[in-house]
């Protein structure tokens, strides 16, 4: 196959000079045991969708930089090094549990490695127990396990310089991005919600020049890091609420990034979920506008922005009638005369799963009040009998919908829903409250609720 694979690649570049020829992979592999569609590739400004055909795939991909990649088969991934001018053969199979992804052909063995490397961090750290440590602890657990990673690969023949030399500047972003979230870990695993980090946490982060255009487009581990550490040091205001702190992220990125493509992927992806239809939406959409961003992106956000508009507070909302858990169906002008507060959620989320138990709080705390709890799953048909059975093994209250084609559900789609769990409150006029409403577990909703009721 490989042989094969090398004359196509041939072929592909026939017509191109020695430093095009450079610039080309060639990716190719077998799905095993997986109902799946497309292969998803993703990584430095890049990303590109494959087509599965008789459960293989092959595709030549014009790399912008050699590195680090992740690939997706459905709900599944494994991260991959991939260079310019290699050919990789991949073989993924979902039933073999402990290699879930076989390499074969170039840069077999630096893959290999970093199979075998996710595998011993999952079944070594456990991130409760490593964010649970006090400070000291917690740091040193994470020299330790770097030790043990780095004596890893001296098991492996790797050859390739640039991929040690790119993991040795993907550990360090990535132990930073650690340090980066253990305040908020450590608050959400020991449930100590007023813990603060000493004064000098962050001290050995001074280091790091976190408005490194070029380690931005290189890595995207480094576009992690960078996006944690605004996130952290913007979200300092504990009091800030969710409108303020978009703004305010959106104003100190303009202000520390100069135009170009860090500064519009750290806006873009921002937006992307945090655009929200409320009182800022406008102030910050014009901050993005007039950032001199990519065409394309613009564009999308300008899509994004003009949907949400229609879902302002007070508009009437998008309506539903979906099938329910006790048969017939359920439609929003069935509710009509109560506030409706809406769950939408899958069974195999495991955000919204951790909401559930909150949920049933406010469901019995509220339940002598004129308001209507609704759960709209958003699962595929497979697991539609899936769905029937959690609800009868975790007792779930309120009115239990199926919506008839998931993620493009019309009103999914109405409300530019893109991740799950999401919120809705809506007033006995069908007309809207909050088109993200706080979460069941966020106190906030408890302060919305008993001032509207």
């Amino acid at each position: 196959m490989k042989q094969v694979l090398l004359l196509l690649f041939a072929i592909t570049i026939i017509s191109c000079n020695q430093t095009e020829q450079e610039s080309y992979a060639v990716l190719s592999g077998t799905i095993e045991n997986m109902d799946a569609e497309k292969v998803y590739i993703e990584g430095p400004d890049f990303s590109k969708e494959i087509a599965i055909t008789n459960n293989t795939f092959s595709d030549t991909l014009h790399l912008k930089a050699d590195g680090f990649y992740d690939l997706y088969v459905d709900r599944l991934g494994s991260k991959i090094y991939m260079e310019k001018g290699s050919v990789i053969d991949i073989n993924f199979d979902v039933e073999r549990a402990d290699d879930l992804v076989l390499f074969e052909g170039d840069l077999k063995e630096e893959n290999r490695f970093l199979s075998d490397r996710d595998k011993w961090s999952k079944e070594n750290i456990d991130q409760q127990v490593l964010f649970s440590l006090d400070e000291t602890d917690f740091k040193n657990a994470l020299d330790e396990h770097q030790g043990e990673l780095e004596k890893l690969i001296d098991s492996y023949e790797v050859s390739s310089d640039v991929f040690k030399n790119m993991l040795a500047d993907e550990d360090i972003y990535f132990n930073a991005i650690l340090l980066e979230n253990y305040e908020n870990a450590h608050r959400y695993f020991t449930g100590d919600r007023t813990f603060e980090v000493s004064d000098n946490f962050y001290d050995e982060l001074d280091k790091f020049d976190f408005n490194d255009t070029l380690a931005f487009r290189n890595s995207v581990t480094y576009q992690d890091l960078v996006k944690v550490h605004y996130n952290r040091i913007v979200g300092e205001d504990a009091n800030m609420g969710d409108s303020d702190y978009t703004l305010v992220y959106m104003n100190r990125i303009d202000t520390d990034f100069p135009d170009g493509y860090a500064k519009d992927q750290l806006m873009h992806d921002h937006l992307k979920f945090w655009l929200k239809p409320d009182e800022t939406m406008t102030e910050v959409y014009e901050i993005y506008k007039n950032s001199n961003p990519d065409k394309e992106n613009l564009a999308n956000l300008t899509e994004r922005y003009e949907l949400l508009k229609e879902l302002m507070p007070g508009n009437p909302s998008p309506g539903f009638d979906y099938e329910n858990f006790n048969g017939g169906t359920t439609s929003l002008e069935d509710l009509r005369g109560k506030y409706v507060y809406i769950d939408v959620w899958a069974t195999w989320c495991g955000p919204c799963l951790r909401e559930i138990p909150s949920l049933q709080e406010v469901e019995r705390d509220y339940e002598d009040k004129n308001i209507q709890v609704v759960s709209i799953s958003i699962d595929e048909e497979k697991d539609y009998d899936k769905w029937r059975q959690m609800i009868t093994d975790r007792s779930l209250g309120g009115l239990q919908l199926m919506a008839d084609k998931n993620w493009n559900s019309q009103f999914v789609q109405d409300y530019g829903i893109l991740g799950i769990p999401r919120f809705i409150l809506i007033d006995p006029e069908g007309n809207i409250v909050s088109a993200d409403a706080p979460r069941p577990s966020n106190p906030s909703l408890r302060v919305m609720l008993d001032e509207l009721l």
